[in-house]
C-alpha cells in the first residue's frame, strides 16, 4: 500500500464523517451544515452546470470532485475499507475486491516534491519485494503537477500509483492507486484510471 495512503487521512466523505459522530444531535448538525456548504458550492456561478457529471468528495475542509470513467462507480461509503476517500469499482467486480479498483485519497502535504514522495513508495517497496520493478506511466493532469509509475513485479503484482499536487497554495495532496493483480492494466483499466486522474479538482 502506498506509504502515503498509510498515514492518517482527512475525515473521509460526509456519510463516513457523519457515521463517527459520537451523539445524535452532532450527527444531525454535521448533516445539515453539510447540506449547506455543499448547497452554496453548487450555486456557485457557472459550478451546478459545470459539475454536474462530476461526484463531489466532501469533509471537513476539503471539497474535491472526480469524473467517473465509463464503467466505474464513485464510492465514499465503503471508501475508508480501502484507506482512501472516494473509490471507484469497475461494474461487475466485487465491491470487496482490489482488483481494476481505483483508489483515491486526499492527503495532508508537508512540501511540493511529489517527485520524493513517489521516491518514499518505491524504496518501501523494494525493502518489501527487492525485484520490483518501476517504469513511468505518462498520465498529465491538465491543471495540476502530477507525477505516475507502475509498481510490479511480472508474474506477481503491477500496481499504478499517482501522485497529484494541486499547488503551493493548496495544502492538500491527491494520490491515486490501482491494483491489477498479477497483469498488466488491459486497455479499458488504464483509460479509467487516466481519466480518474486527469478529472480530479479540488476546490
Amino acid at each position: 500500500m502506498l506509504n502515503s495512503i498509510r498515514k492518517a487521512t482527512l475525515e473521509l466523505g460526509i456519510i463516513i464523517v457523519t457515521r463517527n459522530s459520537h451523539s445524535k444531535t452532532l450527527f444531525a448538525l454535521r448533516s445539515c451544515l453539510a447540506f449547506i456548504a455543499v448547497s452554496f458550492f453548487l450555486m456557485q456561478p457557472g459550478i451546478a452546470q459545470e459539475k454536474l457529471d462530476q461526484l463531489l468528495v466532501y469533509g471537513d475542509g476539503f471539497i474535491f470532485s472526480i469524473k467517473e470513467p465509463p464503467g466505474w462507480r464513485g464510492d465514499t461509503e465503503n471508501a475508508e475499507k480501502f484507506s482512501a476517500n472516494v473509490v471507484l469499482h469497475e461494474a461487475g467486480k466485487p465491491q470487496n475486491s482490489f482488483t481494476g479498483l481505483i483508489r483515491v485519497s486526499l492527503n495532508d502535504k508537508t512540501d511540493e516534491n511529489i517527485a520524493e514522495d513517489m521516491a518514499a513508495d518505491m524504496r518501501e517497496y523494494r525493502d518489501q519485494y527487492p525485484k520490483v520493478q518501476f517504469r513511468e506511466l505518462a498520465v498529465n493532469h491538465p491543471n495540476y503537477k502530477s507525477l505516475s509509475k507502475v509498481f510490479y513485479q511480472a508474474g506477481e503484482f503491477y500496481e499504478y500509483v499517482a501522485y497529484v499536487n494541486p499547488g503551493p497554495k493548496r495544502k492538500f495532496l491527491f494520490s491515486v492507486s490501482m491494483k491489477t493483480g498479477k497483469t498488466e492494466a488491459n486497455e479499458k483499466e488504464l483509460a479509467a484510471y487516466k481519466s480518474a486522474i486527469q478529472s480530479l479538482t479540488l476546490f
